[in-house]
């Protein structure tokens, strides 16, 4: 396919919201949009070939420029070179999410990007077709084209891809009354996180500990049709991905249980880590509140901590203007 037509100018501004990835057990499928932090695309197309892009806001200065390099720039890159589109486009990213901090900083700025370039260059993608071509631009800082975080991100509230291959995404609405705290530890990231937090899974896994996954991973869908934010919180139990990366995430015992024990339906890692993530029913619990104790619990251990409650956003937005 060759895209031609009047493509030397015209620009979009697009911001897409933080998200959490698994819950749990749902490695690479679950992911849920958060309306804490977002990142901003300002997208203008050129006439001039090829892939600019700038950084700025937080931690610009750490993240690279070069389009092959960064989640967005690679999704530009890709989708200009599959389509053969003679034009080019200058992008500049705003930095608001945390980086490094397992809050899918990587998958805000690709889902803006593929949302952006989908309106300014008419293609109509289809949602499947923007996460997955989403997803390629993750290749950048993880090394593979997971599509959890972008699914989240692309489409907003709580999203599982439901194959890879052929690929296909589902979105829901969250409960109205499910909250996360969200509890973001002080400690060095390093480069490629993602890429070094895959490395340290196993390669083969007991038959039991599959069926306890699968088990937590469709109360959680359950829980999600049915407003049970109890029932989520039950199946947010990981027997495969958490303990091998738990570890790397110092106090990750003592603050998953304060929160459980706060009042939280359920909790987990955010993702790759660091942060921590619980599960609360705002009419029972006060969010802050369990907020606060995990903060305290990493603080326990010697790991400063800075807390935060957050609901569920909607997906990348074009904003006006």
């Amino acid at each position: 396919m060759k895209v031609s037509r009047g493509l030397e100018s015209g620009s979009a501004r697009v911001t897409a919201p933080c998200t959490t990835a698994n819950l749990g057990p749902g490695f690479d499928v679950f992911g849920l949009a958060l309306e804490a932090f977002h990142d901003t695309v300002q997208i203008q197309l050129s006439p001039q070939r090829g892939v600019k892009l700038e950084v700025t806001g937080l931690c610009a200065a750490s993240l690279p420029t070069e389009p092959e390099l960064n989640s967005a720039g690679l999704v530009a890159r890709n989708l200009l070179g599959k389509l053969e589109i003679e034009t080019g486009v200058r992008v500049r990213l705003e930095k608001g999410i945390p980086v490094g901090k397992g809050l899918g900083s990587s998958a805000a700025g690709a889902a803006a990007m593929i949302v952006g370039l989908n309106h300014l260059l008419e293609l109509n993608l289809t949602k499947n077709e923007l996460v997955e071509i989403a997803a390629q631009g993750e290749v950048a800082s993880a090394g593979v084209a997971h599509a959890d975080n972008v699914a989240a991100a692309v489409l907003g509230g709580f999203t599982f891809v439901q194959s890879y291959s052929p690929f296909s995404v589902v979105s829901l609405a969250a409960p109205p009354r499910l909250e996360v705290a969200i509890a973001i530890p002080e400690i060095p990231s390093p480069p490629n996180k993602t890429e070094l937090a895959r490395r340290v899974l196993p390669d083969k896994v007991p038959l039991e500990k599959v069926a306890q996954n699968v088990g937590g991973a469709a109360s959680i869908v359950a829980g999600i049709l049915s407003d049970d934010i109890g029932l989520i919180g039950k199946g947010m139990v990981d027997g495969i991905v958490e303990p091998a990366r738990s570890r790397l995430v110092p106090g990750y015992s003592q603050v998953r249980q304060a929160a459980l024990r706060a009042g939280a339906e359920g909790a987990a890692m955010s993702g790759a880590g660091p942060s921590m993530i619980a599960i609360v029913d705002n009419a029972k619990v006060s969010p802050a509140n369990v907020a606060e104790v995990m903060k305290a619990a990493f603080e326990s251990v010697g790991v400063r901590c800075w807390a935060l409650t957050s609901r569920t956003a909607r997906g990348a937005t074009l904003m006006k203007g």
